[in-house]
C-alpha cells in the first residue's frame, strides 16, 4: 500500500511511468527468482526420491536372478517412474525363468496400469517406455494400439511399437511387420536385425523369401542388408545367392558385401573386374575376409585400380590374409610393375609397422 500511494503521490507523468516500470521489473525478477529456486526445490526432492527408489528395488530386483522375494514391499506412487526404469533394464539383461518372475513381479505392482496410462501420455519418453513395459509383459490387450503407432511417421515410436510386437508374439508379428520393414529405411537396420533375431529362424525363411517374391527391385537391396547384420538360417542365405544373377548393380553389391559362404566368394570372384569401382570395392573386402592362395592374384591386380579406394581397400585384403605374412608383402610390392599398386601397397605395409 505504502508503494501504491508513493506511486500516486507523484505528479510528474514521465516519472510515474518510470517508477511504475522499475517496480514491475523488480517484480517479475522476484517472480522469476521463485520460480527458479522452487524448480531447483523440485529437482532437488525428484533426485532424492529416485535415489530412495534404486535403493529399494535395486536389490529386489536382482534377487530375482535366483528367486522370487518373500517380502515385497508395495510400489509408492512416487518411484514409479524410477522402478519402471530399473524393472526394463534388469529385463534387459536376463532371459529365461528370471523374465518370468520379473513379469510376475510387474504385475503384482500394478506395473501394467501405470504402463498403459504411459502410453496416452503426450511426453514422448513416456510413451516409449510404457510401450517398450508392454511389450515385456507381453500385454496382448494393447496389440491394436501398437498397431496404430507402427504405422506411425515418427521412427522411433514406430520401431519401439514394432519391437514390443515381436516381444509379444513374434510368430505373429513378424509376418505383419515384414512389409513395413522393408518400406521403412527410417528404421535402423541394426535395430531391425536385432528386433527380428529373436523370430524363429524357419519362419523368418519364410518371411523373409516371400518379401523379396513381393518386393519391388528399389526394396530388394534394403531387405538384403539384414543378411549381414545378424544370424539367419542357412535357408535364407540361398535367397542371395537366387539374387545374385540380377542385373541391378546395387543388388549385387550388397550380395557381394553380405557373403559368408563359397557362393558368396565364387560370387566376389565374378565380379572382380566389374565397371562399377563400389562393387570391386566390395570384391576386395570379401576377398580379405574370406579369400584363398588363389584370390591374391585378383587382390594384387585390382592393386593397379583407377579408383584410390579400390587400391588401398585391395591392399589392406591382401595384408590382412592369414597365410601372407610382412616379408611376403615385401617380396609382392618388389616385383610389382605397377607404380600406383608399390606405393599403395607400400603405404599399407607401413600402417602395419606403425601397429
Amino acid at each position: 500500500m505504502v508503494l501504491f500511494s508513493a506511486l500516486n503521490s507523484i505528479s510528474d507523468p514521465v516519472l510515474f511511468y518510470l517508477a511504475s516500470g522499475v517496480v514491475i521489473i523488480n517484480a517479475l525478477v522476484i517472480l522469476l527468482l521463485m520460480q527458479v529456486i522452487s524448480i531447483r526445490i523440485y529437482g532437488v526432492y525428484q533426485h532424492r526420491s529416485e535415489t530412495i527408489g534404486r535403493e529399494i528395488w535395486r536389490p529386489i530386483l536382482a534377487e530375482m536372478m535366483q528367486a522370487y522375494p518373500d517380502n515385497i514391499p508395495k510400489l509408492q506412487r512416487k518411484h514409479r517412474h524410477v522402478f519402471l526404469h530399473e524393472w526394463n533394464k534388469f529385463y534387459f539383461m536376463l532371459r529365461g525363468e528370471t523374465t518370468h518372475r520379473l513379469q510376475k513381479l510387474s504385475r503384482q505392482q500394478g506395473l501394467d496400469i501405470v504402463a498403459r496410462k504411459y502410453i496416452d501420455n503426450r511426453n514422448m519418453r513416456k510413451k516409449l517406455l510404457g510401450i517398450v513395459t508392454l511389450g515385456h509383459m507381453q500385454e496382448y490387450s494393447i496389440w491394436d494400439n501398437l498397431i496404430d503407432f507402427v504405422h506411425s511417421e515418427h521412427s522411433i515410436l514406430s520401431l519401439t511399437a514394432a519391437q514390443a510386437l515381436v516381444d509379444i508374439d513374434s510368430k505373429t508379428a513378424i509376418p505383419f511387420l515384414m512389409p513395413h520393414i522393408i518400406k521403412r529405411h527410417d528404421w535402423p537396420l541394426a535395430r531391425v536385425a536385432m528386433m527380428i533375431n529373436s523370430a524363429d529362424s524357419a519362419q523368418l525363411t519364410t518371411a523373409l523369401s516371400k518379401a523379396i517374391d513381393a518386393a519391388s527391385t528399389e526394396d530388394i537391396p534394403h531387405i538384403l542388408k539384414f543378411l549381414s547384420s545378424s544370424y539367419f538360417d542357412p535357408e535364407v542365405s540361398k535367397l542371395c545367392d537366387r539374387l545374385s544373377t540380377s542385373d541391378d548393380n546395387r543388388v549385387i553389391a550388397t550380395c557381394i558385401k553380405i557373403a559368408k559362404d563359397e557362393q558368396g566368394l565364387m560370387l566376389a570372384r565374378k565380379h572382380a573386374s566389374n565397371p562399377e569401382w563400389y562393387i570391386r570395392l566390395h570384391v576386395a573386402t570379401v576377398l580379405g575376409r574370406m579369400g584363398l592362395q588363389e584370390d591374391v592374384k585378383i587382390l594384387i591386380k585390382l592393386m593397379s585400380d583407377a579408383e584410390w579406394w579400390v587400391r588401398y581397400r585391395s591392399a589392406q585384403s591382401l595384408a590382412q590374409m592369414p597365410f601372407i605374412h610382412t616379408e611376403d608383402l615385401t617380396k609382392i610390392r618388389d616385383n610389382l610393375q605397377d607404380r600406383y599398386a608399390r606405393d599403395i601397397l607400400q603405404q599399407v605395409i607401413f600402417e602395419q609397422e606403425l601397429h
